[in-house]
């Protein structure tokens, strides 16, 4: 039998928020993530795929830190939690992805409302919320996947797409980015969105724009220059592009928004 200590649903924190427990606490800590964040895990420190749950075990060091915006279920618990997790095939201080993952926030909701509430037997009742919390974990989990980032992995991922915005009229493409850090195109694709939160192409196109906006503004060259020193050997694709990322076409952008 367990029982809530603290506990908090969809609870928000400002980018850059942070935890560093280096010896843990003394009570059971539940933690949902909706984004990804970097966690100390297993030795190593990692970047997690949206909707990670860790379970923390008592004393077990708790490091994470969100770089955006942080929104995430918690709470603390106390009592014998191994015959818990054993019958429903969990394990302390392992990040699982559930799949789906929708229920989580809304037991959290419920094990809250009970705990904070004047009704008689509350604390049974978010007990009870809790347990059956962990049951539909244990079920979810069980088709979950483990796409923890390593560290290295995420600075070549910062170097390729530093390399990408400095020599945006290159041809670059997914099998050429996938090539350059030794991952499948694929794999390539889902990295690199766990990693930035936008598919790699999108993220290009919007780099490519925002250097057309610049050029547009600062420099006299042609729409028809602009479009190729970006890559673009087609202008039409160029505009295309450029008024669906800005609601402009470049000539319109030009004369709007240039000075003097």
């Amino acid at each position: 039998m367990i029982e809530i200590a603290s506990v908090r649903h969809a609870y928000p924190e400002k980018a850059g928020f942070f935890i560093d427990r280096k010896a843990g606490l003394l009570q059971y800590t539940f933690l949902h993530f909706f984004g990804s964040v970097e966690m100390e895990y297993r030795g190593r420190i990692i970047q997690t795929a949206p909707h990670a749950v860790i379970i923390y075990n008592t004393h077990t060091p708790q490091y994470f830190k969100s770089h955006t915006l942080l929104t995430h279920d918690w709470f603390h618990f106390t009592g014998d939690l191994a015959p818990l997790l054993f019958e429903n095939g969990l394990e302390p201080d392992r990040i699982y992805y559930p799949v789906p993952s929708d229920f989580i926030t809304r037991h959290v909701m419920e094990i809250e409302s009970e705990f904070y509430s004047m009704r008689k037997n509350q604390k049974r009742m978010a007990q009870l919320k809790a347990e059956e919390l962990f049951v539909l974990l244990g079920r979810a989990a069980s088709h979950e996947m483990e796409p923890v980032i390593d560290q290295r992995t995420i600075e070549k991922f910062r170097y390729l797409r530093g390399k990408m915005f400095i020599s945006l009229g290159e041809n670059w493409n997914i099998p050429r980015m996938a090539e350059e850090v030794n991952f499948s195109p694929s794999r390539f694709h889902a990295i690199y969105k766990e990693i930035f939160g936008t598919a790699p192409m999108t993220d290009l196109i919007k780099a490519r724009i925002n250097s057309a906006e610049n050029m547009l503004l600062f420099e006299n060259r042609s729409i028809s220059e602009i479009s190729l020193s970006l890559g673009y050997q087609n202008t039409t694709h160029f505009i295309r592009q450029f008024k669906a990322v800005t609601g402009f076409s470049p000539a319109q952008y030009r004369k709007t928004h240039r000075s003097g």
